[in-house]
């Protein structure tokens, strides 16, 4: 292939951007591809793939050259490094130099820590491990794949194998798998958004292990369902599919701007028995007092499920901050609880992988309300998966 040095400047910028300036990895690259106009789909293709694996593959990379990536010229090492590691042929520049290919490969080899071979920083790898045990290294190669591109089909507006052919008419070629009855997983990644059958809101993105949660729940037409972590409202939008527009669906967040995002997909999708969504305050729980048949809470968490697709998340994390979020998420269960009628179900839901996040965080609740019983729960690990890391736990709220 042929390199470009307008290409690896950018490359090098985003780079300054994601590790010097801690901006979030996918929102640098998408704002890199839309600034560039005259990019053409290889370009694009190169910079992303380049970006992302280097953000993937971060301590790795700097373990082979030994190098720092926040200083200039380790970015520009870690490049080359990613270029060997590929067997892709270096250009000759000034910059890559001191690139010993041999010499890099040759460690490469030889690498015998797991936490550098997995790319992960020393107390991640330690808690993952203390957590998760024997699985912990399997899950992290998995986590260390690229995240396929799945969508929801919009069974309100069309059918899976109607859906399937419109996609194929733009050359997008779909597959499907049991477990999942309403996802199609895309051969190849492909831009989406800007089709006809998107806008028309004949299917949403979304995480092949997300679109597991509307059916755990139960949730049946005639049901009062709220949502009170809701988001963009990916989960929202499949619980009023999947009551067929009938019932109630009170959808809630903290964040205005997700609300607003989920009214506007609720509305492309033609989405007619959410009779409520807002910004979430002690009012509103007040307000809907045991008015729920199901409740929702679809917790803040590390989000280490998710690390397919947003690498750079274990850059951003420490042990302070998964602390911070265990406090969150009690606190959650404990204040939003009220909402939840007798007889009904708290349905507990995380994109993590961790115990200390999951089941502890179910126990703990348990322990101080004997009124709930454990139903059941459910763990999705990404090397058994096409989705994220997910974990699930249906709670009955005793009359």
């Amino acid at each position: 292939m042929k390199w470009y040095r307008n290409l690896v400047e950018a490359a090098v910028n985003a780079l300054n951007d994601i590790f010097n300036r801690h901006k979030q990895a996918d929102k640098v690259i998408n704002s890199l591809l839309k600034s560039q106009k005259k990019w053409g789909s290889r370009d694009r293709k190169f910079v992303a793939g380049l970006l992302y694996d280097i953000v993937r593959w971060k301590r790795l990379y700097e373990h082979l050259t030994n190098t720092d990536i926040l200083t200039g010229t380790g970015k520009w090492h870690v490049i080359g490094t990613w270029a060997v590691i590929n067997h892709i042929v270096l250009p000759d520049w000034d910059e890559f130099v001191e690139i010993n290919a041999d010499e890099i490969l040759k460690k490469y080899q030889n690498i015998t820590d797991e936490a550098i071979k997995q790319s992960v920083p020393d107390w991640l790898f330690e808690l993952g491990q203390a957590q998760l045990k024997e699985r912990w290294v399997e899950t992290l190669k998995a986590l260390n794949e690229e995240a396929p591109v799945t969508i929801r089909v919009n069974r309100l507006k069309i059918n899976t194998d109607t859906l399937k052919q419109k996609l194929l008419k733009h050359g997008i070629e779909t597959y499907q798998i049991t477990d999942y009855p309403d996802a199609l997983f895309l051969k190849t990644r492909r831009k989406l958004t800007h089709l006809n059958c998107y806008k028309q809101g004949l299917f949403e993105v979304q995480d092949a292990s997300s679109q597991l949660v509307a059916p755990f729940t139960g949730a049946t037409a005639g049901d009062v369902v709220i949502d009170a972590c809701a988001g963009a409202g990916g989960k929202t939008l499949h619980l009023a599919t999947q009551m067929q527009n009938k019932g109630q669906v009170l959808a809630y967040d903290i964040y205005p701007a997700k609300i607003e995002e989920l009214r506007k997909r609720a509305k492309r999708n033609a989405i007619k028995n959410l009779t409520e969504s807002g910004v979430i305050d002690a009012g509103i729980v007040k307000k809907n007092y045991q008015k729920a048949d199901i409740l929702l809470l679809d917790a803040p968490c590390s989000s280490l499920g998710t690390l397919r697709r947003n690498p750079g998340l274990k850059w951003e994390l420490n042990p302070d901050k998964i602390k911070q979020i265990n406090v969150i998420q009690r606190d959650i269960l404990e204040m939003y609880e009220s909402m939840l009628k007798p007889g009904g179900y708290l349905i507990y839901v995380t994109c993590s992988i961790l115990p200390m996040e999951n089941q502890l965080i179910v126990k703990n609740f348990l322990n101080k309300h004997k009124n709930y019983i454990f139903v059941e729960g459910k763990t999705i690990l990404p090397s058994n998966s096409k989705g994220d890391g997910f974990y699930m736990a249906k709670l009955k709220k005793q009359v």
